[in-house]
């Protein structure tokens, strides 16, 4: 049974598949970080990646929105996601993965900022 891992493996050219998509989900990530500063850290290896954010909480809500939106992704530790896609994800996927990520940043951010403002305003509406 190894044997024909090992064998499918060499055949279909998923170890080179992996490196590559690996990478350009890393710079997809990475890109993503230079906008999103809750983004702290990404890092990986093939398709074992992970990005750090900067709050637990923040953490917390990406894992449940990309689950409504069916990306499956996890927490590693409070403030680590971790993303362990199958080796047939594709760079369409990675797209999906990361355009749904920039949403949910930036949704953040705005309700962040909103939060602020009512803070700095003393809780009035100014509008």
């Amino acid at each position: 049974m190894a044997i024909a891992v090992i064998d499918t493996l060499e055949k279909d050219h998923l170890l080179a598949h992996v490196t590559e998509v690996g990478n350009y989900f890393l710079a997809q990530l990475r890109a993503l970080a230079l906008r999103h500063n809750a983004i702290v850290d990404v890092r990986g290896r093939g398709l074992m990646i992970a990005a750090e954010l900067d709050s637990a909480d923040l953490a917390k809500l990406v894992v449940a929105e990309m689950l409504k939106r069916h990306i499956l992704i996890n927490c590693t530790s409070d403030t680590v996601l971790r993303f362990l896609p199958p080796y047939i994800l594709q760079r369409a996927h990675v797209d999906t993965a990361v355009a749904a990520l920039d949403e949910i940043f930036t949704e953040d951010a705005a309700h962040a900022a909103t939060l602020s403002a009512v803070h700095a305003t003393g809780g009035k509406d100014n509008g």
